[in-house]
């Protein structure tokens, strides 16, 4: 399953960045979460509730930060086996300053197996690029 798009932001890259490694503000952004916490300076895990039919969960996923470079490129990899199937997953995002704030662009590559696989038919795409609409709609209003 691929994602890309774009996202503008009323704020600046470093606000921006700076959000996305937030926990705080990740719980807050990202639909289902319940909790958010760094397990090492280089990982977020992250407690999920998802909307996907029969994968309600909560589920536990580790995303690990590959590449940093503040405030204009990030590289996030997700890898979980278990209950719901497993994922492989990684996302590039980066960040540009323009006159009225920052446009974030992403591409994202997922390899879904078992259960969770029908993130990738029509009815979970769906749900998947909702959740991401919700998720940047939530992280504007969160950003301090």
């Amino acid at each position: 399953m691929k994602l890309s798009g774009t996202h503008k932001f009323n704020a600046s890259s470093v606000q921006v960045f700076n959000a996305i490694l937030n926990p705080e503000v990740l719980k807050a952004s990202i639909p289902g979460a319940n909790s958010v916490r760094y397990e090492n300076p280089n990982t977020l895990y992250v407690e999920i509730t998802t909307s996907l039919p029969g994968l309600r969960g909560p589920y536990g996923l580790s995303l690990n930060i590959v590449r940093r470079q503040d405030p204009s490129d990030l590289e996030l990899q997700l890898l979980r086996q278990g209950k719901g199937g497993s994922i492989n997953a990684v996302a590039q995002i980066s960040l540009v300053d323009e006159a009225d704030g920052a446009l974030l662009t992403y591409n994202g590559n997922a390899e879904l197996e078992g259960p969770i696989a029908i993130a990738s038919n029509p009815l979970g795409q769906g749900i998947v690029k909702s959740s991401l609409s919700s998720f940047f709609k939530n992280l504007e209003k969160n950003i301090a």
